[in-house]
């Protein structure tokens, strides 16, 4: 098995008079970077190199491939895409260091509120399932954004194999970036994986991008640019396969074995239908200045 790999995590600067497909170019430039540095797969925020705004049209990945392959390594991405029912999702990609699609992953959990209408002009609506590829023989899993501060998504995704968890985000964190920063890290915890997270700085906004592993901080960044870091797969396997003790000294910094400890049969309640729910298929009303051409507000609008 697979002992190591190594992940590069970009933190890009969005300038607001550049236009969008200039990201793509800044984006295989990252790649091959990545590359040098050695790293196995690289990974861009949400909706980077896009397009995140439903009104640009252009597509990045033949060039994001052409980068991978050229580079020999995997890149994680994603961008909004219209859908066959008329509506808008966000779609992240695993591309291969072939070039090839490991994966494809529609979120499965959109931003509530204005924040998609913010962001790319438009209500999101979900997709169904979860992201989960293979790169360099590790099995990989995808959430987006504020998917991390939905614990039953990062379980599901461990529960399938992932040893290493990418929650790719947008920004705009300010007061709430030490508790993106909290989350991934208990996300890394509780289920004995690394879980690393990334978003653009928009404007004088801070970085919050972080690499945390089961037992501590692996690296992150506050300002724009890429930072690289080993995970070690073989310590994340140790951890789901021990059990807890009170000998001394301890052999670890986090409890062992907490998938194990599970007891499936009492949890019903998870996963038991609820009222008050978010309807994606009839969001609420919001400015509609900030709805572009095109945008989906509702079912029956």
């Amino acid at each position: 098995m697979v002992e190591k790999l190594r992940l590069a995590v970009v933190q890009p600067l969005v300038r607001a008079e550049a236009p969008e497909e200039a990201r793509v170019e800044e984006a295989v430039g990252h790649v091959r970077s990545a590359g040098e540095a050695g790293a196995d797969l690289v990974l861009f925020p949400e909706g980077y190199p896009g397009p995140l705004k439903i009104t640009s049209e252009y597509d990045a990945a033949p060039a994001l491939a052409a980068a991978a392959r050229e580079a020999g390594i995997a890149a994680c991405w994603s961008r909004v895409e219209r859908c066959g029912d008329g509506t808008w999702r966000k779609v992240a990609y695993v591309t291969g260091p072939d070039g090839s699609e490991l994966m494809r992953y529609e979120r499965a959990h959109p931003a509530t509120g204005d924040v998609h209408p913010t962001l790319s002009g438009s209500h999101l609506t979900p997709g169904d399932g979860f992201g989960l590829a293979t790169v360099a023989g590790v099995r990989v899993g995808v959430l987006i954004c504020s998917e991390l501060w939905v614990p039953e998504i990062a379980r599901t995704l461990a529960l399938e194999g992932a040893e290493v968890i990418l929650g790719p985000a947008g920004g705009g964190f300010h007061r709430v970036a030490p508790n993106w920063q909290l989350v991934t890290r208990a996300r890394a915890i509780e289920n004995q994986c690394y879980v690393a997270m990334t978003q653009h700085l928009f404007g004088e906004e801070s970085g919050a991008a972080l690499i945390a592993g089961p037992e501590r901080v692996e690296d992150s960044l506050d300002g724009p640019g890429m930072m690289v870091a080993e995970l070690d797969l073989e310590r994340v396997r140790w951890l789901r396969s021990t059990d807890d003790s009170m000998d001394e000294p301890k052999l670890f910094d986090s409890l062992p074995g907490l998938l194990r400890m599970r007891r499936p049969e009492l949890y019903g309640a998870v996963t038991a239908p609820r009222e008050g729910l978010y309807d994606y298929r009839h969001p609420p009303a919001v400015d509609e200045s900030l709805l572009l051409p095109g945008a989906f507000r509702g079912d029956g609008d």
